[in-house]
């Protein structure tokens, strides 16, 4: 038992009153305004999620490699929305992003603010874009409320000619394996 003289008993109790008088602020009767809650205009968004995508896109690593073309892939990390595949000790890389609930348009506006070359794209009915700068490139394809992401880097001067075949490649198996 904490005596009346323990320094921890004035910051609970300071504690509970700001957490008391934040829940009441919330029941108070909106400043006065003579409109019905009811009546307000809401705004919401229905959100549709998009397909069950499955950790790294439901490729394997034999997958990756296959259609990465990048010599000495190794697994470095994997969760059911991130996986990472490295050579190189990270110099070239090939990555997988699944992204729940957020649009993908924010994604397009920061490649074209930080100067990478985006083009629309559409796989099976799934529109996107692909984002390039030197020695690598991005795919992006919505999926419903969602989007998958498929990076590869190449690294400096050993880019193939057309450096979103790979992640195109590894957006539309995705998008095949989705369910």
């Amino acid at each position: 038992m904490r005596s009346s003289s323990d320094p921890l008993r004035p910051a609970v109790r300071a504690t509970c009153l700001l957490a008391a008088t934040v829940v009441l602020a919330g029941c108070g009767s909106g400043g006065g305004s003579d409109t019905d809650p009811a009546s307000a205009p809401t705004t919401s968004v229905a959100v549709q999620p998009g397909p069950f995508v499955g950790e790294c896109g439901s490729l394997t690593d034999a997958e990756v490699y296959e259609r990465a073309r990048i010599a000495g892939l190794t697994p470095v990390s994997r969760n059911g929305i991130k996986c990472r595949w490295e050579a190189d000790g990270g110099e070239r890389y090939v990555m997988f992003t699944w992204y729940r609930g957020s649009p993908i348009d924010r994604e397009r506006s920061v490649a074209k603010g930080i100067g990478h070359e985006v083009h629309d794209l559409e796989i099976a009915g799934h529109r996107g874009f692909s984002s390039q700068n030197v020695g690598f490139c991005e795919v992006a394809l919505g999926t419903g409320s969602d989007f998958v992401h498929w990076l590869v880097r190449y690294g400096t001067g050993s880019a193939p000619s057309d450096p979103c075949e790979a992640p195109t490649a590894l957006g539309r198996l995705t998008l095949e394996k989705a369910k």
